[in-house]
């Protein structure tokens, strides 16, 4: 069962996620994604990893619901095709967790590690794109091969951290 207790005390307070908020967004990426959900995997893992995943959703599923209500009470198919028509949302939500995951690894692995190189590592390609032609306040650039491949090995090692190396 995943619970609050799970990820970064500081990110729940400052996100003021409730357990409330945590269901929403379980159902949110049931909805998006279906049953074999590798977000919900994601979130599951819990610790400072979990907790990136847990922060996007969070990020993502407030503008939604700001700019839909209703969206949770709405079909698996709506919610997919609501969420296509916002860019702008999900473009948000990337800017947060990455900045997020790159402050957690010079935190936590005394390592700096670029935002393009995380996405490129943990993120669809199109997810590098839609952030690189945003608004968001980002300086990317297009990482390297070696780049990607120390981003992700520094993710590897957070992520096996789980929720027993919370600070």
């Amino acid at each position: 069962m995943i619970t609050l207790a799970d990820f970064d005390p500081a990110i729940i307070e400052q996100y003021h996620i409730t357990e409330r908020k945590l269901k929403q967004v379980l159902r949110y990426v049931w909805l998006l994604q279906g049953d074999d959900a590798a977000t919900l995997r994601d979130i599951a893992v819990g610790g400072y990893y979990g907790t990136s995943a847990l922060l996007h959703e969070v990020v993502e599923l407030d503008i939604l619901l700001e700019r839909d209500p209703r969206l949770l009470r709405r079909s698996s198919h709506a919610v997919q095709r609501f969420f296509r028509a916002d860019e702008d949302a999900h473009c948000r939500a990337l800017a947060v967790e990455y900045r997020y995951l790159q402050r957690i690894i010079w935190k936590l692995l005394g390592e700096e590690v670029s935002i393009g190189a995380l996405i490129m590592a943990n993120a669809l390609p199109e997810d590098f794109d839609i952030l690189v032609g945003s608004d968001e306040p980002l300086r990317l650039f297009e990482p390297d091969r070696k780049e990607i491949t120390r981003a992700s090995l520094l993710l590897e090692r957070l992520r096996a951290m789980g929720k027993e190396m919370l600070l």
